[in-house]
């Protein structure tokens, strides 16, 4: 059930509510924050970059039910509406898995509006979707200050401390700081991930002339190639409901929304092995070098999936790592805890890493209201939050592990991929984890 409770002024809240610090300000992050703030519970998010357009955020994801009763959940209600018109339309047709020549070897029916764009997921554009969570939030979002460390204070508190030598104490610490997370790393030392290999990440616009010769699945379903020697493809398309500038006047006049032309985003995936390059090589490759390696490993593909990606903007071409969190118990300190890619890193092959971060942040919000408008400890509902959210969270991780055309992929190349994961302590050594 949605929780739509506002605590709005100090008669509506009857026990003091915790004081709340969020470490990073990515989608999960931005949604726990908008929940919180709206419900009039104390929140200030630290971001270690310099401003919201400091960094590249990616392209395009899908929204799933889940994601999108979350974000109904935190955001206030033309908040969510102007998610929903900026959203992309609506892709009615069909799951594909097809083979590097476009034959088809397994399709399934994507879920359907009925005529309301609201009932099913969506793709976004993940710095659209960012820039509606920042929207509103204002002094909430502390941006330039990297995280450091924490510690627990005796009156049980927390102290977040920043690399300027600043720190500030709240009730409740949330990592929300992506698979790279600094409070993870001291809050669960240890903690591993799996290496699934690398993929490349492009988008090709989409104008009126473009948009008629790639197949219909591209433009209104999901397709997935499975290429040789593991090799594979997937791509969907953004095309957006409405302007930017149509929908910001209706309903949140003057927020400056970044104009995106519309666009079909690709990744190309792989072991590492099969990239051209490899190392650092691969992971300093940018733009036209990088989309000259993708044209090069699809060369001997179907002259229409050539095309994706000769007429990709090759500036806008980088690479990503693949990886999963290993699973990890429930940890002892009682004013920190994790969301999102801080715990259950996974890899893009369900498209649940966003959808989840999105969960957990609507979860977290729900039981952090139980403290503020019931009296509940805080030591209880961030525990009931954790035990729940490491469930769901790892089960999300082992699925995106063994996606549903898993055996369709093995299948079409007539034996199992290899398996050549590598475990490691931290992606970091990958600029970027998965962009969506």
């Amino acid at each position: 059930m949605p929780i739509r409770f506002r605590l709005t002024s100090r008669e509506r809240m009857p026990h003091a509510p915790p004081r709340v610090l969020i470490v990073g300000s990515g989608i999960g992050g931005l949604c726990l924050a908008q929940g919180l703030h709206t419900s009039g519970i104390g929140v200030t998010v630290f971001e270690r970059d310099e401003s919201a357009a400091t960094r590249n955020q990616g392209y395009g994801f899908h929204i799933k039910a889940h994601g999108r009763q979350a974000l109904r959940d935190c955001l206030p209600p033309n908040l969510f509406d102007l998610y929903v018109a900026t959203s992309a339309q609506p892709t009615e047709g069909n799951f594909a898995l097809c083979t590097s020549q476009l034959r088809q070897l397994f399709t399934r029916p994507l879920p359907r509006s009925d005529g309301d764009p609201s009932r099913v997921g969506a793709g976004v554009n993940r710095q659209t979707l960012r820039e509606i969570l920042l929207a509103g939030l204002g002094d909430v979002i502390r941006f330039g200050k990297d995280f450091s460390r924490f510690t627990q204070l005796g009156s049980g508190q927390v102290a977040a401390h920043f690399a300027d030598g600043t720190s500030v104490t709240g009730d409740l610490l949330v990592g929300a700081d992506g698979a790279g997370s600094m409070v993870r790393s001291q809050l669960v030392p240890g903690a591993g991930f799996d290496d699934h290999g690398r993929a490349i990440y492009g988008k090709t616009p989409l104008t009126r002339e473009s948009a008629a010769w790639p197949p219909a699945v591209f433009l209104d379903g999901m397709p997935r190639v499975a290429g040789h020697n593991g090799i594979s493809m997937g791509a969907a398309a953004y095309r957006k409901r409405e302007r930017f500038a149509d929908a910001t006047a209706r309903l949140y006049p003057g927020l400056p929304l970044t104009d995106t032309p519309d666009y079909l985003r690709w990744t190309l995936s792989a072991w590492d092995t099969e990239f051209p390059i490899t190392g650092r090589a691969f992971w300093e490759a940018r733009g036209a070098a990088l989309h000259r390696v993708a044209a090069e490993m699809v060369a001997d593909w179907h002259p229409t999936l050539r095309r994706v990606i000769d007429e990709a903007d090759a500036a806008a071409t980088f690479p990503f790592g693949i990886f999963s969190a290993q699973p990890v118990g429930q940890w002892n300190s009682t004013g920190v805890t994790l969301l999102g890619d801080a715990i259950h890193t996974m890899t893009p092959g369900r498209g649940e890493g966003a959808n989840t971060s999105l969960r957990d942040a609507a979860l977290l919000r729900a039981r952090l209201i139980e403290v503020a408008a019931h009296g509940r400890s805080l030591t209880d509902a961030k525990s009931d939050y954790e035990q729940e959210m490491l469930r769901y969270g790892f089960e999300a991780v082992a699925g995106s592990k063994r996606p549903y055309f898993a055996q369709a992929m093995m299948a079409a190349r007539g034996r199992p991929p290899p398996d050549n994961r590598r475990r490691q302590s931290s992606p970091a050594g990958s600029p970027s984890q998965q962009p969506g």
